[in-house]
């Protein structure tokens, strides 16, 4: 028998190999073999030599189904179920570890490609299925937890993530159609609660989406009609806000020089049709009215008479948003309307006939005539002095109308 501590040749190694290849041990023997070794523990060196004699090797599929099948049906006992729980990676959750075992860790994982990395296939059927089953009920171990990480360690995920590329962005066709499917399920009816959604909302704010997302995500929406429920809570969160005066000017900027296609038009005014609108709402429309100038630019013979009144020292307003917007309008009280000879209906009252015309016809012109008269009945009604000038008039008679704008002050 060899001493103990006597190194045996490579070449004896490999003959005690060969001799014992193939023949089985006795149960008695395995049993002595593992009481023998139990409660022993191997230096650092034996275990570093086991593990680089290990490594590399790969067992041959009957190798791997005989322990499987050995392992079939057996139940680890509480001790060994501790013992494994406390060296799985969970036990330590919650423990601190130090900076030289974080350092070791790492660099033991520097460089290295996960084992499953852009393989498919790996698992049958049956396996991702068995998988699938065994985690179905149970509840994520940090489901519902706050304060799990600290202040700092969030601050190290968040650098460590800065600048990265995710992992599926550009790439299309990583789902199949079902799975989309099951996302889209699971996510219907889920609500967020407020605090998830002012943190969403929070760190969006400021985010500009590129010109090419814009386009995929107008895309992706061209067709889709919203459900009158969805547009029903749409209008009732929207209810209320007030959009900026920067979000005012690009919306408006945006549109300008826009034109709507007939179809737009025509759902726009079915849209319209019915449409109740509240008391609170025609004040706000009654007086965004009176504000707005039609036509946006001044007639001939506006400009004729601010130019009148100019050179005679008589400061008056331009539109004033009362009842009709008069077209110049002296304090306190004098308002001066230059009425277009052709759109006011003078040309008609003059006696020519216009109905062969199919918009601006004899009853256009006639309602004009009426509705001129009733703005200047309400504006008398409210105190107000009236005077409507022609627009020959102001042209060809500047003189008399300068002395009945005179008569009124």
């Amino acid at each position: 028998m060899a001493s103990k501590g006597t190194k045996l040749s490579p070449e004896t190694r490999a003959k005690i190999s060969a001799s014992l290849t193939g023949r089985k041990q006795s149960a008695e023997t395995i049993a002595k073999r593992i009481a023998s070794n139990t409660g022993k523990k191997l230096s650092p060196e034996t275990r570093a030599k086991m593990s680089l004699n290990r490594k590399g090797k790969k067992f041959s599929a009957e190798h791997r189904a005989k322990i499987s099948a050995s392992k079939t049906g057996k139940k680890h006992s509480a001790e060994t179920r501790a013992k494994i729980s406390a060296n799985n990676p969970r036990f330590w959750q919650g423990k601190k570890l130090s900076p030289e075992t974080r350092a070791k860790i790492s660099a033991s994982k520097t460089g290295k490609i996960p084992w499953n990395k852009g393989k498919k296939g790996i698992y049958s059927p049956e396996t991702r299925a068995k998988l699938s089953a065994s985690l179905t009920g149970k509840i994520p171990w940090n489901k519902g937890k706050k304060g799990i990480y600290s202040p700092e360690t969030r601050a190290k995920l968040s650098a460590s993530l800065t600048g990265k590329i995710p992992w599926n962005k550009g790439k299309t066709g990583i789902y199949s159609a079902e799975t989309r499917a099951k996302i889209s399920a699971w996510q219907i009816g889920r609500k967020l609660s407020p605090e998830t959604r002012a943190k969403l909302s929070a760190k969006r704010k400021g985010r500009k989406l590129s010109a090419e997302h814009r386009a995929k995500i107008s895309a992706s929406n061209t067709g889709k009609k919203l459900s009158p429920e969805t547009r029903a809570k749409i209008g009732k969160k929207s209810k209320g806000r007030k959009q900026s005066a920067e979000t005012i000017a690009k919306r408006v900027a945006k549109t300008t020089g826009q034109k709507r296609s007939a179809e737009t038009k025509a759902k726009m005014s079915a849209w319209q049709i019915g449409r109740k609108l509240s008391p609170e709402h025609r004040a706000k429309m009654r007086k965004y009215r009176l504000t707005q100038v039609i036509p946006a630019k001044d007639t001939k013979p506006e400009i004729k008479l601010q130019e009148l009144l100019k050179t005679n020292n008589i400061p008056f307003l331009k539109h004033k948003a009362i009842v009709g917007q008069p077209d110049i309008f002296i304090e306190p009280n004098i308002c001066i309307f230059a009425d277009g000879d052709y759109w006011h209906g003078w040309k008609y009252l003059e006696g020519r006939d216009f109905s062969n015309q199919r918009k601006f016809n004899n009853d256009y012109f006639a309602t004009k005539i009426k509705r001129d008269q009733s703005i200047t009945t309400r504006l008398e009604a409210q105190g107000y002095k009236v005077l409507r000038l022609w627009e020959h008039e102001i042209i060809k008679e500047p003189k008399k109308c300068l002395d009945r704008i005179r008569a009124l002050l």
